[in-house]
């Protein structure tokens, strides 16, 4: 006798298995960010926590753009919190664009012209020095 439960719980299993790496490239890579952007604008919303931390700011335009940041660890680790940025704070960013949202990856992130955040990958290299012709911001 064919137990269902059993071939359920085993498809479950083979879908995930099957899925997951997919769903974690989509999410993690920086391959689908193809535009180089540097732009100056405000932050009008903190979200620090995981995934990622991602802050919320605007153009000059009025333009809203979701700006991802790295992992809350490695960023508290490095010394960015939520004392680093304020709303209403003006920046200026260097980072990756979406080719379909308005979703940027954030490199580098300055005030009045200092370095107040930097992406660092997990080997302590930056993204800006994987993903640009520069090694720091």
């Amino acid at each position: 006798m064919i137990d269902s439960a059993r071939i359920r719980s085993a498809l479950t299993v083979l879908t995930m298995l099957s899925l997951g790496p997919a769903i974690v490239w989509a999410h993690h890579g920086w391959t689908g960010y193809n535009s180089d952007v540097d732009a100056t604008l405000v932050v009008t919303e903190l979200r620090l926590g995981n995934a990622h931390d991602q802050l919320t700011a605007t153009d000059r335009d009025g333009q809203e753009w979701d700006l991802v940041l790295a992992t809350p660890n490695r960023n508290r680790r490095l010394g960015f919190d939520e004392n680093t940025l304020s709303i209403g704070d003006e920046i200026d960013i260097l980072g990756r664009g979406h080719p379909s949202r308005p979703e940027i990856k954030v490199h580098c992130i300055y005030i009045a012209g200092e370095t107040v955040y930097t992406y660092y990958d997990w080997d302590g290299t930056t993204s800006l020095s994987k993903h640009s012709n520069r090694d720091e911001c």
